[in-house]
């Protein structure tokens, strides 16, 4: 599993307190998500990194995580 940065960990927490939702949703529950723009290409690595999928909804895509919290905690462990 890829470490993620910490831009990414915090999009992670988010995406994994709403479950599937589009970045809006997801930028309601950052802290600081800074610009659109940039929330979405977080979003883009995390998918490459596989640790979300997403599929287009209408014109809208759908975000939902792929690896738990859980799972994220148990192999950020064991790299330290």
């Amino acid at each position: 599993m890829t470490k993620l940065t910490p831009q990414e960990e915090q999009l992670m927490i988010a995406i994994w307190k709403v479950g599937e939702g589009h970045v809006k949703a997801y930028m309601e529950h950052m802290p600081n998500p800074g610009p659109y723009t940039t929330v979405a290409s977080t979003i883009k690595n995390l998918e490459k990194k596989e640790y979300i999928s997403g599929r287009l909804f209408g014109n809208t895509y759908v975000y939902k995580p792929l690896v738990s919290e859980e799972e994220y905690k148990k192999s950020s462990w064991e790299v330290w």
